[in-house]
């Protein structure tokens, strides 16, 4: 019988009538053998021997497959270069990306120094050392006013400006000179309170709030009222040193304090400069090279990071779908290769091998092995045999695709 001989080593199956199935065949060998491992070779080598004739092809159907074949290579040629337009698009895609980013961080260098200009920084130099420069009269201007009000005129001094204030001010002792240098900080605190004030109004105007004056004019009040207090005092003390001195016969009344000079012009000297020198802090606490990120910048700043953020994660999906389908390019080349070596091989008679094909015919005659062994040995000397037929079969098959693969 046909299925006899197969059984006795030989290398095909006369008929196909006569096949029997891989699994069958596997079930078969290995109650053959009873299930010994280094049975199987011979076995493997009939599987091998049919598998060949299995692929075997009349003439017809020899042109069957080479068109097919040449269908298949002229699809996946297709199929490359659909995917290799879809690389290019992919490419301008993470150019425009890349572009959208660099804008965006530019713009962010742009929103930090919006409200820093070149033509700004000659300006904030010069009102900041004016500001310092006025910083230092006001101290010595109330030091010098405060002592004159406080402990009186000395004979042929203007009060307002006293040259030897801080010696006369340490020959009456400590507490005297305490207070002659602590008396100008009152009033450039209230600058300072002024300055705050200000910016207060500008983030209520940026809110779209109504402003409010009402402790900026309490601030300037109080200020000129004690320039008033010291003017008075100052120009009452010059005309009783002038009285005394018989320089005038007319003894002080409140009255003359209205046509003094000396009252008007520590008003001037005081107040006014004081004003000045208030408008200049706040120029130079509220410029931009001192200021930190206000609200709505940094609202900006938030709003343009998430942007950058969304871009870079579109980018790097478009850099991956760019690996992949580059990555489809090479397997579809692989395929294009493959298939064509395949139609060369069928024009030229040499029958070209599917490895994969062969795996399966070899999987399917080992279940039938196995399915033997588990049946008639213990689970011990299945898993045994099993283990050892396995190893057999691998390295079988390894020799085998290592000749083929000489062979080409």
């Amino acid at each position: 019988m046909a299925e006899d001989t197969f059984f006795n080593g030989q290398t095909k199956v006369d008929t196909p009538n006569d096949k029997i199935t891989y699994h069958v065949y596997g079930f078969r060998s290995a109650q053959h053998s009873n299930a010994r491992p280094d049975s199987i070779e011979g076995f493997l080598n009939n599987v091998y021997e049919r598998f060949l004739n299995e692929q075997k092809l009349d003439e017809q159907g020899l042109r069957d497959r080479i068109s097919k074949l040449k269908a298949e290579v002229l699809q996946e040629k297709t199929k490359k270069n659909d995917t290799n337009a879809e690389i290019a698009s992919h490419k301008r895609l993470k150019d425009d990306k890349e572009q959208e980013i660099e804008e965006l961080d530019l713009e962010k260098i742009d929103i930090r120094n919006g409200d820093i200009e070149t033509g700004d920084t000659i300006p904030f130099v010069i009102g900041s050392f004016i500001t310092l420069l006025l910083t230092l009269y006001l101290f010595v201007f109330y030091s010098s006013s405060g002592y004159s009000a406080f402990y009186g005129i000395k004979k042929g001094s203007l009060g307002f400006i006293n040259p030897n204030v801080f010696i006369d001010a340490k020959n009456k002792g400590g507490g005297v000179v305490a207070l002659i240098m602590l008396f100008p900080v009152i009033f450039l605190g209230l600058g300072f309170l002024i300055h705050d004030s200000i910016e207060t109004n500008k983030k209520l105007s940026n809110q779209n709030k109504p402003r409010k004056f009402t402790l900026i004019t309490l601030l300037l009040l109080i200020t000129l009222i004690a320039d008033i207090f010291i003017g008075y005092k100052i120009s009452q003390g010059v005309h009783v040193n002038e009285f005394n001195a018989g320089l005038t016969n007319e003894p002080w009344n409140f009255q003359m304090v209205l046509t003094d000079i000396n009252f008007y012009l520590i008003l001037v000297l005081g107040f006014v400069v004081y004003v000045i020198w208030g408008l200049l802090l706040n120029y130079v606490f509220s410029h931009p090279y001192l200021q930190p990120e206000n609200e709505k910048i940094k609202l900006m700043l938030e709003n343009i990071n998430n942007k950058i953020s969304d871009k870079r994660k579109e980018l790097s999906d478009i850099i991956n779908k760019i690996h992949k389908l580059e990555s489809e390019i090479i397997t579809s080349e692989s395929k294009i290769q493959e298939k064509e070596n395949d139609i060369i091989g069928y024009e030229n008679g040499v029958i070209p091998l599917n490895i994969e094909s062969l795996k399966g015919s070899l999987g399917e005659f080992m279940g039938g092995w196995q399915a033997f062994t588990n049946n008639n040995f213990s689970k011990a000397d299945s898993d045994a045999l099993i283990g050892e037929t396995i190893k057999v079969q691998d390295n079988w098959l390894n020799l085998k695709i290592k000749n083929l693969n000489s062979d080409k």
